[in-house]
């Protein structure tokens, strides 16, 4: 799949309202759709679907004051009343006003571009949280705002389809590649998102907690990230070895490990069972003894000079066979190709599989080195057929 560009999801958003108004309308020419103006500090409302952290607002307001202004314009959308919602600059928003209620009023008009609405009102909702997320991609970003970031873009991603929107490929794909990291760190940060308990997760938010050893602490029960909260608070700290450590130490035993291949089996036999047994193919009928043949009897070959039954005359001599040519080394390289890629493409269901059960924190094995496993061979066997 090549780059998905989630601005041109944007743009296609509100593409049928559009050509409905065109529709009604006699062609008139088209305005800017952006526009950008100043406007003050106190119209500007924070957007309530802001996950990003909001933090080291001394450190923005000198830079402003350096500047002698906001050079970056903030990106807003109308509300009722005159104000605005923001989509992107709440931490420059914060910075000026804070700057304003010292005494400098210079600081309180800021540019804006500013938005259009959509009539869909649940359309104009997605729009505005793929902004949100659009326009934050440059800053800089704590692991905390990475794992929101994912979870948020799965979310609405999920609203767009169901709306009937249209996405090339699948969703953790686009994901990965809109966040430009791997489908595994996705698949890890929507394990952190969806198991790991709430304690921990204000832990992450204030940067106590890596992201390495919060995957680590997702992958245990509820019970025994209660006790790993216990020893963190004690420590003062909580490494990756440690959630490790504790993660082996509190496991329950483990059911029979079951191996890749008896994995994949699995996942074709829920496939299987999901299609209600169709594509299944029959296996051949046996073969009963009364339709096996013995093979016919080979006669010893006749000597050339014995003559015929009909006729006293030698017969020639029989041609000797021609040896066959060897097949082309290209038929057997095309062979082998073909057989590297059925491998990658085996490789890389299994992977998915494996991702889904570590998400789901199957405790049958470690997922995460099978993934790792998988993702290291599918490189290796990649890399022959270049």
């Amino acid at each position: 799949m090549g780059k998905f560009n989630l601005v041109d999801l944007l743009n296609g958003a509100g593409e049928q309202a559009e050509r409905q108004e065109t529709a009604r309308t006699e062609a008139r020419p088209q305005k800017p759709p952006y526009k950008i103006v100043a406007l003050s500090v106190f119209d500007l409302v924070p957007s309530e679907g802001n996950f990003y952290s909001i933090d080291e607002i001394e450190k923005l307001k000198r830079d402003i004051e350096l500047a002698g202004g906001v050079k970056q314009n903030l990106t807003v959308t109308p509300l009722d009343g005159g104000k605005y919602k923001i989509l992107a600059g709440h931490r420059r928003r914060r910075a000026c006003l804070e700057l304003v209620e010292e005494g400098k009023r210079e600081y309180e008009l800021i540019p804006c571009g500013i938005e259009p609405r959509q009539q869909d009102s649940e359309m104009q909702e997605i729009r505005e949280e793929l902004l949100i997320i659009t326009t934050n991609s440059q800053r800089e970003k704590t692991d905390w705002d990475r794992v929101q970031e994912a979870k948020h873009l799965h979310d609405v991603l999920r609203r767009y389809k169901a709306r009937g929107g249209k996405l090339p490929g699948r969703l953790r794909e686009i994901i990965a590649d809109t966040l430009n990291t791997s489908e595994t760190q996705i698949g890890r940060m929507g394990a952190i998102a969806k198991n790991l308990i709430p304690e921990f997760q204000e832990e992450m938010r204030e940067k106590r907690l890596g992201i390495s050893a919060a995957y680590e602490l997702s992958g245990m029960p509820e019970a025994q990230q209660k006790a790993a909260l216990e020893e963190y608070r004690e420590k003062g700290s909580f490494s990756v070895n440690d959630a490790k450590q504790r993660k082996e130490t509190d496991a329950p035993p483990r059911r029979k490990v079951r191996t890749l291949d008896e994995a994949l089996k699995e996942r074709q036999q829920e496939s299987s069972d999901s299609d209600g047994g169709a594509g299944q193919k029959t296996p051949p009928p046996a073969i009963s003894p009364q339709q096996e043949q013995p093979p016919a009897p080979i006669s010893p070959p006749r000597p050339l000079d014995e003559p015929t039954a009909t006729g006293g005359e030698e017969q020639p001599a029989a041609p000797a066979p021609q040896d066959r040519p060897a097949p082309e080394s290209s038929g057997r390289q095309d062979g082998e190709e073909s057989e590297i890629a059925s491998t990658i493409n085996r490789l890389n269901d299994l992977c998915a599989y494996c991702m889904d059960k570590g998400e789901q924190c199957d405790g049958s094995r470690d997922w995460t080195l099978d993934v790792k496993a998988l993702l290291s061979a599918i490189e290796r066997l990649g890399g022959e057929t270049e």
